[in-house]
């Protein structure tokens, strides 16, 4: 018997988890990433609704109903990441808005969102735009959009950003918006050191750059896992519950 239902949430296709607790601790968008589907993510959201937590799964733009890609190729890769991360990114704040609403209008509920490789960009964008998500975890993905993106084409022996491109990615990155550090919001950064997929350095990049601003270790933590891929860990998830059961539990 399935655990979810499936919904639409501002137009967007997306699986629904109840926790089995009567009232959920909070609220918690999952994104998946790039050639995954919400229907593969099934076993992932069910263990976070067995944490207490509503999860909602969104589709990525053409990654099911939505339509299709050839994801092993380089150049449907190189055409269409950075539109999908965007289209998703505000899919995300609006999700994000009727998420974290209650019918009770007195009060909202608590919201976090989780992302893995693509699904880390969009959530750490959501997180630096949408007010209503109060707390991030970033799964091998990135924070620095502009600094990904020039070791993404360092890898892939790409020329340099023209300058109107830089110009418009430097707009959406999400380190242009967190420089102005929102307090008491968390942000938890997991990274595999040995990930040949998403470079650790844009996440190591990011950490700098926000060093100067005295976030609190409670509020802005990155945590390197060594001889990890592009994959996500048990050490991983056990890390997730505790971030989360600290920032969406007690608020």
């Amino acid at each position: 018997m399935e655990n979810f239902s499936r919904i639409t949430l501002a137009d967007v296709p997306c699986l629904q988890f109840e926790p089995t607790q009567p009232e959920p601790a909070g609220n918690v968008l999952l994104y998946h990433g790039w050639a995954s589907t919400i229907d593969r993510y099934i076993f992932f959201a069910s263990q976070i609704a067995c944490w207490g937590y509503r999860v909602i799964v969104p589709e990525l733009p053409h990654h099911g109903q939505r339509g299709t890609l050839d994801y092993g190729d380089r150049q449907a890769l190189v055409q269409h990441f950075w539109s999908i991360v965007r289209q998703a990114a505000a899919e995300a704040q609006a999700i994000a808005r009727i998420a974290g609403s209650s019918q009770d209008t007195s009060r909202t509920v608590p919201l976090a969102i989780i992302g893995h490789s693509t699904g880390g960009f969009i959530a750490s964008s959501a997180f630096a735009r949408a007010a209503a998500v109060q707390t991030a975890i970033v799964i091998n993905g990135s924070c620095a959009w502009v600094r990904c993106e020039e070791l993404f084409r360092e890898m892939f022996g790409m020329p340099a950003m023209a300058p109107a491109e830089r110009e418009a990615l430097t707009a959406d990155d999400p380190l242009t918006h967190l420089i102005e550090w929102e307090a008491g919001r968390g942000l938890l950064l997991l990274h595999g050191q040995a990930d040949a997929t998403v470079p650790i350095e844009s996440q190591r990049y990011f950490i700098q750059a926000l060093s100067h601003c005295g976030i609190p270790a409670d509020q802005l933590q990155f945590i390197e896992h060594p001889n990890v891929n592009h994959h996500i860990t048990l050490a991983m998830l056990e890390q997730s519950k505790a971030w989360l059961d600290r920032h969406l539990s007690s608020t």
